[in-house]
């Protein structure tokens, strides 16, 4: 004798979400992984993984940054940023992503992110000349790498929480809180 029961096949919708049917949680919101990309030819990672958890194991309160972070990716070379920080919406994750440097080390700002940030060039002890409306900078491999490190992957970490903490999706502290 066959007995036939209801099915149910769709899943419920809830406050205009879609609700999951099984596993309710995404791996991303389980922990984060560090990967690497090929730099590219020409350009290398300034950090490496281990560089990368090292430093994460001396931020105070680094689960709490790092809540639903998904992944931080040493990435190739970007000509548009040293990093990002992207957010996926249908996971409610973020990833960090480092860019890879030039092989000579060299890098050119803007005059105004420059001076903005001139104290950490100095702080870092970065040689740099004074172009018309640009800088160029010579880093040391340790001077890249605590740049990046101290500077870059604080400020993508900082877009990160602000971006999972923010109340409104339409209102960012944006920048001014990274």
């Amino acid at each position: 004798m066959h007995t036939t029961f209801n099915r149910r096949t769709a899943t419920k919708v809830k406050d205009g979400r879609v609700q999951r049917k099984n596993r309710n949680r995404p791996t991303g919101h389980e922990g984060y992984v560090i990967d690497r990309e090929s730099p590219g030819r020409g350009f290398h990672h300034v950090v490496s993984k281990r560089d990368v958890q090292a430093f994460i194991d001396i931020i105070p309160e680094w689960h709490r940054f790092s809540e639903r972070l998904e992944r931080i990716v040493l990435a190739s070379y970007s000509q548009e940023a040293e990093a990002a920080h992207f957010y996926y919406h249908r996971e409610e994750t973020g990833a960090i992503f480092l860019g890879a440097w030039p092989d000579d080390l060299w890098s050119e700002y803007p005059a105004p992110y420059f001076n903005d940030h001139q104290q950490i060039f100095d702080r870092l002890g970065v040689s740099y000349d004074r172009l018309e409306d640009r800088v160029m900078c010579r880093f040391t491999e340790a001077q890249a790498r605590a740049f990046m490190l101290l500077h870059v992957f604080m400020h993508e970490l900082g877009h990160h929480f602000d971006r999972i903490h923010q109340k409104h999706f339409g209102s960012t502290k944006g920048e001014d809180y990274a």
